[in-house]
């Protein structure tokens, strides 16, 4: 059915109409988004009761979780104000084209089992970028990793893009009460993770003599050498 949608090479490309071509901000790797937080961490720090203490600017998968898929920011500025509770809201934006759009209540309330966000209005991001995926890929849309907006957040969700040639647009929660101010045009909205489609069983066991021992000669590694599992284990990305 979308056969002309598809290019048929492992590459992932965000599309937008001619008129938003280089007036938006692109999409762009996570791994550009290292907030200055975790640039300016030292890989370490003294401890009058440790000669030494790592800190996560030490954690690889910390790091690789920052940095796999792509930040969609935000299109344009948006001036927001928010009531004591954040339950009451109102936004403005001047760019030419509609920047967010309103779900009912009633899709996020049940009388059984209570949202503790219920009482927030649930918003729409709209995004202006067509994400197109080789066959047999989906993306993962989840909040930039590791680096939470105290104002937003936006819900996850996963899209087979391969198959779905059409705008994805961002549900979220305005979090932050007694708000007045603009999210930038370039704000992260969210981090798109593209992964491949496999299936994939799984099972629990008791592990064998030959795998716990791995295990326990790994750990006595870590604990005699530093940077065991950086050198010698994590797949460069």
């Amino acid at each position: 059915m979308f056969e002309s949608f598809f290019s048929g090479d492992s590459t992932i490309e965000f599309m937008c109409l001619p008129e938003d071509y280089d007036v938006i901000p692109h999409p762009y790797p996570s791994k550009k988004f290292i907030p200055d937080w975790f640039k300016h961490l030292p890989m370490k720090i003294d401890n009058s009761k440790e000669l030494r203490q790592w800190t996560v600017k030490r954690c690889v998968p910390f790091l690789d979780a920052m940095s796999v898929g792509y930040i969609i920011p935000l299109a344009a500025d948006i001036e927001f104000q928010t009531n004591e509770d954040a339950s009451g809201i109102v936004w403005y934006s001047k760019f030419h084209k509609v920047m967010i759009e309103t779900h009912s209540k009633s899709q996020i309330t049940s009388s059984k089992s209570p949202n503790p966000r219920e009482h927030l209005p649930p918003l729409k991001f709209i995004n202006h970028w067509l994400i197109k995926t080789p066959p047999g890929w989906s993306t993962l849309f989840i909040p930039p990793v590791n680096r939470p907006d105290p104002r937003f957040q936006c819900l996850s969700g996963v899209v087979d893009t391969d198959n779905y040639p059409n705008n994805i647009n961002f549900p979220f929660f305005f979090t932050q009460p007694n708000f007045t101010g603009i999210l930038e045009s370039g704000t992260p909205l969210i981090q798109a993770i593209p992964f491949k489609r496999t299936k994939i069983k799984h099972k629990t066991r008791i592990a064998t003599e030959k795998e716990i021992y791995i295990s326990e000669k790994v750990r006595a590694k870590l604990q005699n050498q530093e940077g065991v599992y950086k050198d010698e284990m994590a797949v460069k990305k």
